[in-house]
């Protein structure tokens, strides 16, 4: 713009003009940075080999060694060893179309089979559903969906069950959540639907538990949408998660898209099981812009963060872009060849953990240790390396190296998870045998290798006590009480032990019916913190004592026999005298009176 023949007051017109632009400009600029997301890229992507473009129909999945490719007629398979691609056999086509259409979706069933839902055109009314055998690298058809099939197709595998679910529908039509079994091979519509219709992008995940995870897709063209749902297996019901943080960018108004994805590989890694990787894809309106960012959603937390960007551009096709083999997570670019990258890029991401610096530490869960206590250990273990990285998988090994006077009788299990950044803590208990000085060397090893480090050892030094205070026992309680114990009736007995130094061991109800005692284990119940046993029943008239015998790890005994007296009960009648007396006196009342009514009849006649 501009300002021809101004004069003074027109010169300061024009500078107020400038002033209040170049105001409004860092405005936006200072607007547009307090709503950007903090980035926290993590780790980075690889580029891989070249493959095949895009087609209509097209998804990815991966079975832990290979990945499987659909598009349009063919079917590919990518071996990481050798980085190979290879056509394999052709779904079969049942028009003169393509076999795959969108919303074409793959599942693994975690064996031999791949299962396919063929998707349908814009306005079409397909139902296909077919499964591929690795092994026979053949097809086969099944059930056809009872629903129309659309941009908003879906499908995972649940080991649990056994069997398939799926999101069925898409723009054009109502979305529907169905579940297949291949036993009977049928759909069944009886899982509750989600809230809302789906489109494109939409993808689905079971995370090993009673859990399914849902990217909703871009149902209207021109409407951004950041849904993410969970689907409960147990409840059958649905929940709404944090939405995906696809911003907006490039121009376009953010949101999932064409090659929204999303992938658990926890199945794999168990140290990625609280995570689920994900593609936003291609952005709402205006289309055809590409997009490369990637996400991680942390289930404990409910919450989003960004990973480092794809070296391409998805989006335009719908389809699940990813899929894990051999270590890596792998996303296909799988758009037309006119965009960025030539369509056909295949890339890949380093899932496996760096272990920078271990700290291991160790101390006991009691101030004081006794001889035969049964001691608590509790280990930390932290990943002293950078902010945002995960800790690993690490194996440890508890070792006594003073004497073998240590009884590990529960140790920390081999393979714990080490938790993202704040480290883990975890119990093993060991008994000591008798009273020294020890030390517990804690050593700590990485699993699977992930980088060559020295062992991590910590050492806890500690003196056991001898313990010479014996056992406390209360007072027993007994059902029935001792005034109501009839015959061949069981008496259950029930005392409070406790022993807060070297433990109670064991507790033991001795029982007589005449000179000869008999012994019951007592057995502590969890639930109301007594030790309990039964004596069995006997004949009317007998008397039983009984007394309680405890005894703690460090030997120590206690007795409780009620100052010498025992405890005593005796047997009464089945009914008792109190109860007969009565009876007879009514009987014989009944008696009587029938007696003189006969009477009186037989005087009448």
């Amino acid at each position: 713009m501009e300002f021809v023949g101004l004069t003074g007051e027109g010169r300061e017109l024009k500078k107020l003009f400038s002033v209040v632009l170049l105001t409004l400009l860092l405005a936006s600029i200072l607007a547009i940075a307090l709503n950007v997301q903090l980035v926290e890229a993590e780790g980075s992507w690889l580029w891989v080999r070249n493959t095949v473009t895009g087609a209509w129909g097209e998804a990815v999945v991966g079975t832990g060694t290979a990945l499987y490719v659909a598009r349009g007629t063919q079917f590919y398979r990518y071996l990481p060893d050798g980085n190979s691609w290879t056509e394999m056999a052709s779904p079969p086509n049942l028009d003169v179309a393509d076999a795959f259409k969108t919303g074409t979706a793959l599942a693994w069933d975690f064996n031999d089979h791949v299962y396919a839902l063929y998707g349908a055109a814009t306005g079409g009314s397909r139902r296909w559903f077919y499964r591929y055998s690795i092994s026979g690298n053949s097809w086969e058809a099944l059930a056809n969906t009872t629903a129309d099939q659309g941009e908003g197709n879906a499908i995972t595998w649940v080991s649990t069950e056994n069997c398939v679910y799926a999101t069925i529908g898409g723009e054009q039509r109502p979305t529907y959540f169905m579940r297949y079994d291949p036993s009977t091979d049928s759909w069944n519509s009886t899982p509750a639907n989600p809230p809302a219709g789906m489109g494109d992008g939409a993808s689905l995940v079971w995370t090993g538990d009673d859990y399914l995870y849902v990217l909703r897709g871009e149902f209207l063209e021109t409407e951004a949408l950041y849904d993410f749902w969970r689907y409960s297996l147990t409840d059958n019901s649905w929940a709404a998660m944090a939405d995906i943080p696809a911003l907006p960018h490039s121009g376009g108004s953010g949101g999932v898209g064409d090659g929204g994805s999303l992938l658990y590989v926890g199945h794999w890694l168990p140290n990625q099981s609280d995570y689920i990787y994900a593609l936003s894809g291609n952005q709402a309106h205006p289309d055809n812009i590409p997009d490369n960012r990637t996400y991680r959603y942390t289930i404990s937390t409910d919450s989003w963060e960004r990973l480092a960007d794809l070296p391409f551009g998805v989006g335009y096709y719908v389809g699940c872009r990813l899929g894990y083999a051999d270590g890596y997570i792998y996303a296909w670019q799988g758009t037309p060849s006119t965009w960025p990258g030539g369509g056909d890029d295949l890339a890949k991401y380093d899932v496996s953990l760096e272990i920078r610096d271990l700290s291991v530490n160790a101390w006991l869960l009691a101030h004081e240790v006794y001889f035969g206590q049964n001691a608590t250990l509790i280990v930390t273990i932290r990943n002293e390396g950078t902010q945002n990285e995960q800790n690993p998988l690490v194996n440890i090994r508890l070792n006594s190296i003073i004497n073998d006077n240590i009884t590990f009788t529960g140790t920390i299990e081999p393979g714990e998870s080490v938790p993202r950044r704040f480290g883990i803590v975890t119990n093993g208990a060991f008994t000591v045998i008798e009273p020294e000085n020890y030390t517990i060397r804690v050593e700590v090893y990485p699993l699977l290798g992930e980088v060559n480090i020295a062992d991590n050892v910590c050492s806890l030094n500690f003196t056991v006590m001898q313990d010479y205070q014996e056992p406390q026992i209360g007072t027993p309680t007994q059902a029935p009480p001792p005034d109501n114990v009839q015959q061949f009736q069981n008496v259950n007995v029930r005392v409070n032990v406790t022993d807060y130094e070297s433990q109670v061991r064991n507790v033991t109800l001795y029982y007589t019916n005449d000179t000869v005692w008999y012994s019951v284990p007592m057995v502590f119940n969890t639930t109301n913190l007594l030790w309990e046993a039964a004596i069995p029943g006997h004949a009317e008239a007998t008397q039983v004592k009984y007394r309680i015998v405890a005894c703690d790890n460090a030997g120590n005994m206690a007795v409780e026999d009620h100052a010498g007296q025992y405890y005593i009960y005796t047997v009464i009648p089945e009914f008792p005298l109190a109860i007969i007396l009565p009876l007879l006196m009514i009987l014989s009342a009944i008696a009587v009176a029938f007696a003189k009514k006969k009477h009186s009849k037989k005087t009448r006649t």
